[in-house]
């Protein structure tokens, strides 16, 4: 097994996982979570929790330690107590799509297992720290995250964010994969058509970019700003501080496989983690109207931003 590194945890895997951190000098013997093929029979007992298309189902008592997923021309994903992730593929299943669901809800549902808050966004690091971009699908988190990169960014995590609370309680973020997730639009406007970039999902027009590592690839940041980016019809791009319960809400708005934490229990320890944020971190909504041609004078507006925060 190749032991890798995601969200701060070491987990082992005979699937590979392209766009990990991986970790030449370590066994499985030591990982956090322990990723391996095995069949998967089709009933379990009633502290299982079943997924499928989205829907949450189960019957008796559910104790929140086992949780199935399964998806369509995919497989089924077994997760046990946030350590153990069993699969069982489909005859026909890609294994690129395979990875993108792997690293994507089943990897979301496991950190709630774990205590780990994931947030649908994407993050770059900055001075002392990371800045976190946040928003519904489609407001340009990725390409966001992609412009900074062409004005010398670290990206440190694109898609999902991985935040816990630190030992004094600050709220901290572990670097994740490193690539982003584009659509073809977006990666063809910035200009991203070199070696390594590869279809992610069939169906989809969407695209995996390759990206260097950050630095301290296996170190988390304190988290430092959060944006929400929210599009307008028209209008010049503004920013504006959310604070309170308009902070927070946007925070648990965004909290990766939500419709799972309530099966697994899990949303009073996502709750604290958001609430700390909310408390402890700035967030502001970046409005902008969304076009290509802006998305220079976006990335440098956040930065000027950024530097009159500091």
């Amino acid at each position: 097994m190749a032991v890798y590194r995601l969200g701060g945890l070491r987990v082992a895997s005979d699937f590979p996982l392209f766009g990990l951190q991986v970790c030449p000098n370590e066994t499985e013997t030591h990982c956090d979570v322990v990723l391996r093929y095995a069949p998967i029979p089709e009933r379990f007992a009633s502290a299982t929790a079943k997924v499928c298309n989205g829907r949450i189902q189960h019957s008796g008592k559910y104790n929140g330690k086992e949780v199935l997923l399964e998806f369509p021309a995919v497989g089924r994903f077994l997760l046990r107590a946030g350590k153990e992730i069993l699969m069982d593929l489909a005859p026909s299943s890609d294994e690129d799509e395979v990875r993108a669901y792997l690293l994507g809800a089943v990897f979301g549902a496991l950190c709630h297992q774990r205590g780990i808050t994931p947030l649908h966004a994407s993050a770059i690091d900055v001075a002392g720290g990371c800045v976190a971009f946040i928003g519904d699908s489609g407001s340009g988190k990725s390409t966001l995250a992609a412009t900074l990169t062409r004005r010398g960014h670290d990206i440190l995590t694109d898609d999902v964010c991985f935040l816990q609370l630190g030992t004094e309680g600050d709220v901290r973020v572990w670097p994740g994969i490193s690539r982003i997730r584009l659509w073809d639009d977006a990666r063809t406007a910035l200009g991203f058509n070199g070696p390594g970039v590869e279809r992610e999902i069939y169906g989809y027009n969407k695209y995996f970019i390759p990206v260097a590592p950050p630095r301290d690839p296996i170190q988390s940041r304190p988290l430092r700003r959060v944006y929400q980016l929210h599009r307008i019809s028209n209008g010049a791009p503004k920013v504006t501080r959310l604070q309170g319960a308009a902070a927070l809400e946007v925070l648990m708005q965004n909290i990766y496989a939500s419709r799972i934490t309530a099966r697994l229990g899990s949303r009073p320890h996502a709750f604290i983690a958001c609430a700390a944020a909310a408390r402890d971190v700035p967030v502001f909504r970046f409005s902008r109207p969304w076009n290509f041609g802006s998305l220079v004078q976006d990335a440098k507006m956040l930065e000027d931003h950024l530097l009159r925060l500091c």
